[in-house]
């Protein structure tokens, strides 16, 4: 900006430039209107479709000039108040005015003044300048913003005529990318590897319930009827079978050893209990026996045939076979209670062994609908995905939402429903919403 010192000899207020060497002049009134009038034209050509009615807002910038005299052209901003700083006279509100009625002002606030104009050879020229030589005209409007799903989101400058279309352009054009996900192409095949895998759970899930209701019915084989068709190779769903029908075959050699042991043990217990009962009749018997025999010696010891030491005897041996007899009897007892035991072991494993398969077939049960829940959900991800991946690459998408919100005053906002053809105001901000088409139906 030129070096401006006052300079008061002369009857009005001067202000000296320099890096102009010319003298003193007036410049006819014909030439001022030209310029005035060119000026003019130039503002309306550059501004929205009715400049006229435009309101400055903070953000616009000015253009400042004198006719005449170059040194003077300067571009103003509006600053946050509204307000510009104008040289010669200071801080002017623009803000929510036309150009028009801005000029008119500056206008009026400066007077005729006598400048002096110093050169780069130090010498002088003065020159008038009037309020009517004065010209003021938008340079530059403030930017529209767009934001979204365009490749560029932020700023943009604005220029007559801009249109949605157009700003979207500037922006890079819409851009699937930015569509609230990740890189599809890439997250395409993270969601085929991750469905697959889901699939496999799936069909391994199913098979272990097919083992397990096996196992339960006391089959030798699973039942692959029942199992459903997965998209899954063939070879991995064989393999998958195989595994379990081989872990069903070791299960059922397994329960079929400890059934084969508990019922040894239940033939042992049987067979020894039914000789500790047989040696029991034999005892009571041979107690009975005994009993009797004492009785009859004790009648012939009354009769003193036989003496008094063979009554002790036979009591003696009496009480010894009726000890013995005792003794089987609760002999006979632990083998019963040994058998029932056995008995009740048999019928625990098989309880406790149907109780795990049922807990088993609940767990495989409840993995199979959370499997297949995941699965519908990766499927549904991975056909958006693949639409999406679709589009971009024939650079096609589904038709944008477009939305315009625009500043009426400093506490008035207005919401637009949009189009692409929509011509926009300068500080417009343009929200793009892409919307994927594609119809997905879950399957059952």
């Amino acid at each position: 900006m030129p070096h401006l010192t006052e300079n008061t000899t002369l009857a009005h207020e001067t202000i000296c430039f320099v890096g102009a060497s010319s003298p003193p002049r007036r410049r006819p009134g014909a030439r001022v209107c030209a310029v005035l009038v060119a000026a003019s034209l130039a503002a309306t050509a550059c501004g929205p479709a009715s400049a006229a009615d435009y309101l400055l807002q903070p953000g616009d910038s000015l253009e400042f000039s004198v006719a005449g005299v170059p040194e003077m052209k300067q571009r103003l901003s509006v600053n946050l108040d509204g307000e510009v700083s104008f040289p010669l006279i200071g801080e002017v509100k623009v803000g929510g005015k036309p150009v028009a009625a801005v000029r008119e002002t500056v206008r009026q606030l400066l007077p005729h003044r006598s400048l002096t104009i110093r050169g780069q050879d130090g010498r002088e020229s003065v020159t008038a300048i009037s309020g009517e030589e004065i010209t003021i005209s938008i340079a530059e409007y403030r930017p529209v913003y767009v934001s979204g799903d365009v490749s560029k989101p932020g700023e943009q400058p604005f220029r007559a005529g801009l249109s949605v279309r157009q700003v979207v352009s500037l922006a890079g054009g819409y851009d699937l990318q930015r569509f609230r996900m990740e890189s599809p192409i890439l997250q395409s095949a993270d969601l085929r590897g991750e469905y697959e895998s889901l699939w496999a759970d799936f069909a391994r899930a199913q098979a272990a319930s097919a083992r397990l209701h096996a196992e339960l019915d006391g089959q030798a084989n699973i039942d692959r009827k029942a199992l459903m068709e997965v998209p899954l190779p063939s070879g991995v769903i064989k393999q998958i079978v195989r595994n379990e029908q081989d872990l069903l075959t070791s299960r059922n050699a397994d329960i079929g050893k400890e059934r084969a042991h508990l019922q040894l043990t239940l033939t042992m217990a049987d067979e020894r209990l039914q000789v500790m009962t047989g040696q029991q009749v034999k005892e009571d018997e041979g107690a009975q026996l005994d009993v009797s025999e004492i009785e009859r010696i004790n009648e012939l010891n009354k009769r003193g045939i036989v003496p008094i030491t063979r009554a002790l005897e036979t009591r003696r041996l009496s009480l010894l076979s009726s000890t013995r007899a005792l003794q089987i009897g609760v002999q006979v007892e632990q083998s019963k209670k040994e058998r029932q035991d056995v008995v009740r072991s048999i019928a625990r494993v098989e309880d406790q062994r149907r109780n795990d398969l049922l807990r088993d077939l609940q767990d495989s049960d409840v993995k199979m609908a959370q499997t297949r829940a995941k699965l519908q959900a990766v499927g549904e991800k991975l056909l958006y995905t693949g639409v999406v991946r679709s589009q971009l690459v024939r650079g096609t998408g589904g038709t944008p939402t477009i939305t315009v919100f625009r500043r009426l005053d400093a506490q008035r906002r207005e919401k637009i429903d949009a189009s692409e053809e929509t011509e926009l105001q300068p500080g417009d901000t343009v929200e793009v919403a892409l919307k994927v088409e594609y119809d997905f139906k879950p399957t059952q």
